[in-house]
């Protein structure tokens, strides 16, 4: 073979894994944009529900404060987002409730967003 030759089997070598390369790298870009347009859309909607249970203590601090709560219910426990009216009831440990939110379940642990709570009687 001749020197020219040889310079353009390595040249057409070289662009060939060039364009395979190319060809590898969009198709795995697509393949995560896919996977996480699924992820999204399959994300369950909150659901807005009335709970009934009592207030337990879900965290503490160094000092013993509690810091975190949860809903005991006979369905379950509720842990609480600590926004709004949630933080509220980081007063109400020990205590009978009703609380109405909206529920969010992920990795089989149920929280609820407190839009609204009463004390319930016994």
């Amino acid at each position: 073979m001749e020197q020219w030759e040889v310079g353009f089997m390595v040249k057409r070598i070289f662009l060939i894994l060039l364009v395979g390369l190319f060809v590898f790298a969009s198709s795995a870009g697509i393949m995560a944009a896919e996977q996480k347009g699924s992820a999204s859309t399959t994300k369950k909607e909150a659901l807005q529900v009335t709970v009934k249970g009592t207030v337990v203590a879900a965290g503490k601090d160094a000092k013993g404060n509690v810091n975190a709560v949860a809903i005991k219910s006979d369905k379950g426990e509720y842990k609480v987002v600590l926004k709004g009216k949630g933080k509220d009831l980081l007063k109400m440990v020990g205590k009978k409730v009703e609380v109405t939110g909206k529920l969010r379940e992920a990795k089989g642990k149920k929280s609820i967003n407190v839009s609204d709570f009463k004390e319930a009687s016994e």
